[in-house]
């Protein structure tokens, strides 16, 4: 997949990059008749202290950011060595060196290159330079630049503290980082959703989206230790552990998508998690009673109980629930594997939906009612009317229910789906109409995945037949004969004969699904039509036949016992 284009923020959003470099080394004055020999591309490099070293094996003791420099006097007799020196100083994070001596005449032009080809600066000072000069005045420099970004970094947290005093919200604070750091920001905890900052929220959909997908706890917050990881779209991100006491782990994160992260943005992100760790915790307080209001008020919208617009448009607004106009709903049940969770369970697993970014739907409410896990699912216009689309609802619960099985750990996961309500007073009928769906499946044994009301056909008109003495006198004639010969030995009739139809009357089809010779399924046709005196060819009694197995799966009890 291809990288997103970064767009560039405006300058005065910019934290200023306060590093010591080592362009700004040779310009101090005690570097004025120093000469650089290699590396003129690696200027750029920050200095962080300086090390003095002579002796022969420097490698061990050097550290990522030092400036190193020494009379090179060790490698005067060893010329390759020096060659070989120079790629173990980058590779181990050393910003330059520097060697003060008069005793080489040239240096050696294998060194120079190797140097050049790493961005290496490669110094040659003076022969009546002081080492200790030279500590001296740079260490000043670098403790200047410091004290400056510590300054910086205590403005920036006396802000983003203000802020957070002011009342202003989780998504105020992102925002307010955003601007500050000029990268966009998010929080990602464990088994929700990201909050993110105004550069994520408001970028379009098609853009971000492969990078939202990568913003979750399982990719960030792997290991929960504080540094740099690689997103999709090879965007790296910043990433520190939030402070968090009996709540879920969660992680600030930075991501380097307008400029280059610098070492006091890195910092910013450590210091200012335990602020987003607070915020967080109030987030949490929050929601736990809106969602307690939230889940009372779905089930009075379920249940029928609340009949005027104008009371559950003002319960909604007090849970902080938003409902989508204009848009119809459909009202679903989860079918679980585990056919009887605890009532603490089902509330846990519609938190947990509430709060879920998915890809099938923008907004999805849940709530528990009764035992069962109810969804209100909007579905747009788009995809209701679109004639490429898969009849809907049904094409998007597919969709729907694709993402909700690894989310839910349940990869036995079904959805039971009523028909859409285009107006929320009749969600109640909605909810009724996806109970029965699920009914007429578990008792006629249907396979599918998902069960819409709409798509249960025959079986919605069998089902709603009472019992009655027309019935059992149907059963009798079609069902009951059938199921007595096998049970004395007639040879699996009531089994070919469901095979014979899902084959559409294919023998040869209805043989390899049996595994039975295909004169044995020809034997069994004809007696199943000596025993009922009916014939397969015929329409009507096909028909009847049918209709027969159907009722027979509905009720097996009733036909066993006639």
């Amino acid at each position: 997949m291809a990288a997103i284009p970064r767009k560039e923020p405006n300058s005065e959003n910019r934290p200023e990059n306060k590093a010591f470099t080592v362009m700004e080394l040779l310009r101090l004055p005690i570097f004025s008749h120093a000469r650089l020999l290699a590396g003129e591309k690696g200027l750029q490099g920050a200095i962080t202290r300086v090390n003095v070293m002579e002796v022969p094996e420097v490698e061990p003791w050097v550290r990522p950011g030092e400036l190193l420099v020494t009379t090179g006097n060790p490698f005067l007799e060893e010329p390759d060595r020096f060659k070989q020196l120079i790629p173990e100083l980058a590779r181990r994070g050393v910003v330059a060196l520097g060697i003060r001596t008069n005793r080489w005449n040239e240096w050696p032009e294998e060194a120079v290159e190797e140097a050049n080809r790493l961005r290496f600066p490669l110094i040659e000072l003076p022969s009546d330079t002081s080492f200790s000069d030279i500590v001296r005045t740079v260490m000043e420099s670098v403790l200047a630049q410091e004290a400056a970004q510590l300054a910086d970094l205590q403005n920036r947290i006396h802000s983003m503290t203000k802020l957070l005093l002011e009342g202003s919200g989780l998504y105020a604070f992102l925002d307010a980082m955003e601007t500050m750091l000029g990268n966009p920001v998010a929080v990602v905890r464990e088994q929700e959703k990201p909050w993110l900052s105004e550069g994520l929220r408001n970028a379009d959909p098609v853009e971000v989206w492969p990078l939202v997908q990568s913003l979750t706890f399982r990719q960030v917050g792997r290991g929960m230790s504080n540094g740099f990881v690689l997103l999709q779209n090879a965007y790296r991100a910043y990433v520190n552990p939030i402070p968090a006491r009996r709540m879920k782990q969660a992680c600030l994160v930075l991501v380097e998508r307008n400029r280059d992260i610098v070492p006091i943005d890195a910092l910013s992100i450590e210091r200012l998690s335990s602020l987003a760790g607070l915020e967080l915790a109030n987030v949490e307080a929050v929601r736990e009673v809106e969602g307690k209001y939230l889940d009372q008020f779905l089930q009075d919208w379920l249940q029928g109980k609340i009949v005027s617009e104008s009371d559950w448009k003002l319960r909604a607004e007090v849970c902080g629930c938003v409902i989508p106009e204009q848009v119809p709903l459909c009202a679903a049940i989860v079918g679980m594997t585990d056919r009887e969770p605890s009532a603490e369970k089902l509330r846990e697993l519609a938190r947990r939906l509430r709060s879920e970014r998915l890809r099938a739907v923008d907004s999805i409410l849940a709530a528990p009612v009764g035992g069962d896990l109810a969804l209100l699912v909007p579905v747009p216009e788009l995809v209701r009317v679109d004639p490429q689309a898969e009849p809907s609802p049904y094409g998007l619960l597919q969709r729907l229910l694709a993402e909700l099985r690894p989310l839910l750990g349940d990869p036995e996961l079904r959805l039971y789906a009523g028909r859409l309500a285009p107006k929320p007073e009749q969600l109640p009928a909605s909810l009724s109409q996806a109970k029965r769906a699920r009914q007429v499946a578990e008792v006629c044994g249907l396979q599918d995945e998902v069960v819409t009301y709409d798509r249960l056909g025959v079986y919605s008109l069998l089902y709603l037949i009472p019992s009655s003495e027309e019935r059992e006198q149907f059963l009798q004639r079609f069902s009951l004969p059938l199921q007595q010969a096998d049970r004395k030995g007639g040879g699996r009739l009531v089994e070919t004969l469901e095979m014979f139809f899902r084959c559409n009357g294919n023998i040869k089809l209805t043989s390899e699904k049996l595994f039975a010779h295909y004169n044995t399924v020809v034997y069994r046709l004809d007696k199943i039509q000596s025993i009922l005196g009916v014939s397969l060819d015929d329409p009507e009694d096909r028909l009847q036949l049918q209709l027969s197995l159907k009722l027979g799966q509905i009720t097996p009890g009733n036909s066993g016992h006639s």
